[in-house]
């Protein structure tokens, strides 16, 4: 019997997060690359991750209350009451990254955006 050698990779925080290819998808249009461009690139980003986790509690939540029954008394209810409570958490993040943008002056806006027309308005 030939022996099968594998290659296993080591499981690490950067291969499982997928820092790398996270890092990659952050691609200005400007040229030269004009800096705030990045900050827009990356709010937004974040935004719809976040949003991501929004749904993915929202759903769970759904699933468990289109129950025929769901006991008050049960570990069920707590569990829907624990990821409201997060998404409640997660959309006051939310908010406060609209501090981060504004760092970024409409000034500091126009200075990209005709790179990525019609994509982003005002």
């Amino acid at each position: 019997m030939a022996n099968i050698r594998l290659n296993i990779m080591e499981l690490t925080y950067t291969s499982y997060i997928k820092v790398d290819e996270l890092l990659e998808l952050q691609e200005p249009k400007s040229s030269p690359v004009e800096h705030d461009e990045i900050l827009f690139i990356i709010i937004h980003q974040t935004y719809e991750l976040w949003f991501k986790q929004v749904k993915f509690e929202v759903d769970s939540v759904l699933k468990i209350m289109n129950k025929e029954v769901v006991n008050d008394n049960s570990s069920e209810l707590s569990t829907i009451v624990h990821r409201l409570k997060r998404v409640g958490t997660i959309l006051k993040q939310l908010v406060a990254q609209i501090d981060i943008l504004e760092t970024m002056s409409p000034m500091d806006f126009l200075t990209f955006r005709d790179y990525i027309r019609p994509a982003s308005g005002f």
